[in-house]
């Protein structure tokens, strides 16, 4: 009989939730003991991850620059005691990250998972990262062509599209076409400010919008934004949260979806980073959830990932979505046809990548 392979995934950031359950899936797929090293507050807020972990270590930082410097180190003297020969960083960056490689041993590989496309060029502290680090993951296909690889690293792509299912049946009095928006009121990484007269010129039409996620209704700019809805009469057309969207909520507004808006526009703050660095968190859902996205023409011409998306631009957006809503059923049914929308396959290239052949069916 076999050796177990025990794996541990870290995120010590507190964030990128939504891209540990795929890989907890495929590795529990394969046989492994997963140990699984984070903050508190990821492991409360999301229970699916419970039934695919052997072990949960907690880690609280920002204890003080020593403190959090053996932290680091006891990781890696626990990697050896419990014979854990691969570490998966579910975000490799930054100085936490830096000091877990610094006082690693050679015998234990990490593997991680880059979510900016910035930290490949000329990031000081991830360059001795990766003097540790020799394989890297990245959120999509097409940041591939935009990287060269260093000597001696290897380099691939792994889209999460797992996400927790809930036996959720939609809504029984929806009537409206629903758009959903992943995560709250943000200027930075939405365009707000376009919005607004977009949704204006739909007000007509039996259409909802959703902010999926939490938006400080403490925060000056929901605030303004709210009166910017209410002095367009579009309040009504809107759902915000006020608090954090749990899990099961999120399956269900998610589910009962007609399009995903990543509300990002060329030209504006949102696009800055958005599908230049890093991909809007609207994008794995998506395509996890088979529900088609609504993206300005200029990404889908450059992303083969928005082939079965809906386009738009900004000056013919009306008759641009009437279209693009007489098509949902068919765009719908391309995503939930295409082989890499599902979360097997993006699961057994990820496994095929961290341990060198596919899970044994």
């Amino acid at each position: 009989m076999s050796e177990v392979e025990n794996v541990a995934v870290i995120e010590i950031g507190g964030s990128h939730d939504e891209c540990l359950l795929s890989q907890f899936f495929a590795l529990k797929q394969r046989g492994c003991r997963v140990c699984f090293i984070g903050t508190e507050a990821i492991w409360l807020r999301n229970t699916s991850f419970h039934a695919l972990v052997d072990v949960f270590i907690p880690v609280k930082l920002a204890q003080g620059a020593l403190a959090d410097f053996l932290t680091m180190r006891r990781l890696n003297s626990y990697f050896q005691v419990h014979n854990i020969r691969k570490v998966i960083l579910n975000t490799a960056q930054g100085g936490h990250v830096r000091n877990l490689c610094l006082t690693a041993k050679k015998s234990t590989e990490f593997i991680g998972i880059i979510h900016t496309l910035r930290k490949f060029n000329g990031s000081f502290t991830q360059k001795v990262i990766s003097k540790k680090i020799k394989k890297y993951l990245v959120l999509n296909d097409y940041f591939l062509t935009q990287i060269q690889p260093a000597e001696g690293q290897k380099i691939s792509a792994f889209y999460p599209l797992r996400f927790p299912s809930f036996d959720i049946s939609p809504s029984d009095n929806k009537s409206s076409k629903q758009i959903t928006i992943i995560g709250g009121v943000e200027n930075r990484r939405k365009d707000l400010v376009g919005s607004v007269g977009l949704m204006k010129q739909l007000e007509d039409l039996d259409l909802h919008f959703v902010f999926l996620g939490k938006s400080d209704p403490n925060n000056e700019g929901v605030q303004q934004f709210k009166e910017t809805l209410r002095e367009n009469g579009l309040l009504d057309h809107v759902t915000m949260y006020d608090h954090f969207v749990d899990e099961k909520e999120f399956d269900r507004v998610v589910k009962q979806s007609d399009f995903i808006w990543p509300l990002v526009h060329p030209e504006t703050e949102s696009a800055v980073e958005y599908f230049r660095n890093q991909i809007p968190g609207a994008l794995n859902v998506a395509l996890g959830y088979k529900i088609p996205l609504l993206v300005h023409a200029d990404y889908v011409q450059e992303w083969k990932d928005l082939k079965h998306a809906a386009s738009y631009r900004l000056e013919t957006f009306r008759s641009d979505l009437e279209k693009a809503l007489a098509n949902q059923e068919e765009l719908k049914s391309d995503l939930e046809q295409a082989e890499a929308c599902h979360p097997s396959f993006q699961e057994e290239n990820y496994l095929e990548f961290i341990f060198g052949h596919k899970v044994k069916k």
